[in-house]
């Protein structure tokens, strides 16, 4: 199996689907995807609260719930680290033990303020930043695991200057990859030239248009994550259902749709494995 930073150092972009918990992660891999992103976003809402409130407790358990589903590499949002530098170092011990295959560490301050999602992110120091950088690469068992930087840079100050003279600081202090939150294709040039021994990883699809892979692949992105679009197409789906019902009284699937999701469930639970030891054991 190849692994995560085997794809930071791939030719071309790989395309990283968001995942929230098992199922989704088996439906991916079940897609042909090569790795699997965890955000913290998707995770949050898939226990129903807002990602400023997931707790290490909560991400390690659903990143091993994940490892456990597929064999594809798994990347882990850590957000900022869960605490002090001793909580980022039990962190990072605790996700690459449950499975990850790699993180990522922000530069906004912990705890996260609710007010986040909203546009009033802020930034720690680009030193504490750093700090947090070499903690994680102290933790790591493996140093195949990939410890990334991710900068809000670009999102809070809006300075292209400011968000390269952070990602020049995140890569010297040994950052593996970096991931620049909306930092577009046409913006790729400027951290390629600034960082080139460090791969990019794009991250995005929240809002449209979503750049197709080919164009990320041609700015020199190495991974494209995708960290809402199945939530969204998941949040879609059952409103649209499940409202129906409510006015109708009536659920609008067809017999193929329900025959064929049976027959996907039971591949995605494995259920044919128990079937043939049931019958080979009786």
């Amino acid at each position: 199996m190849i692994g995560l930073r085997d794809l930071l150092h791939a030719r071309a972009a790989t395309a990283v689907p968001g995942v929230h918990d098992a199922l989704s992660a088996k439906i991916a891999a079940r897609a042909g995807h090569r790795a699997l992103y965890l955000g913290g976003n998707a995770m949050a809402l898939g226990l129903g609260k807002g990602q400023p409130f997931l707790t290490l407790t909560e991400t390690t358990e659903i990143t091993a719930r994940v490892a456990r589903a597929t064999d594809l590499p798994v990347l882990v949002d850590a957000g900022a680290g869960f605490g002090e530098p001793a909580h980022l170092d039990l962190a990072v011990r605790e996700l690459e033990l449950a499975g990850a295959s790699g993180l990522h560490i922000d530069d906004q301050p912990y705890p996260k303020r609710a007010a986040y999602h909203r546009g009033q992110g802020s930034l720690v120091a680009p030193d504490l930043m750093v700090t947090r950088l070499a903690v994680a690469r102290g933790a790591r068992r493996n140093p195949d695991f990939p410890i990334i930087a991710r900068t809000d840079a670009l999102r809070v100050t809006k300075s292209l200057d400011e968000t390269v003279a952070r990602c020049r600081a995140y890569a010297t202090a040994g950052a593996d990859a970096l991931m620049v939150l909306d930092l577009g294709p046409e913006q790729a040039a400027v951290l390629r030239e600034a960082c080139p021994e460090t791969p990019l990883i794009w991250i995005g699809g929240v809002t449209p248009p979503v750049p197709a892979l080919a164009r990320l692949d041609a700015a020199g992105f190495r991974l494209a994550c995708y960290p809402f679009n199945g939530f969204a197409a998941l949040s879609t789906a059952l409103a649209d259902l499940w409202q129906g019902l409510a006015v109708t009284g009536s659920i609008a699937q067809t017999d193929e749709t329900l025959a064929t999701a049976r027959a996907d469930m039971i591949d995605l639970a494995d259920l044919r494995r128990a079937w043939e030891i049931e019958d080979r054991h009786g």
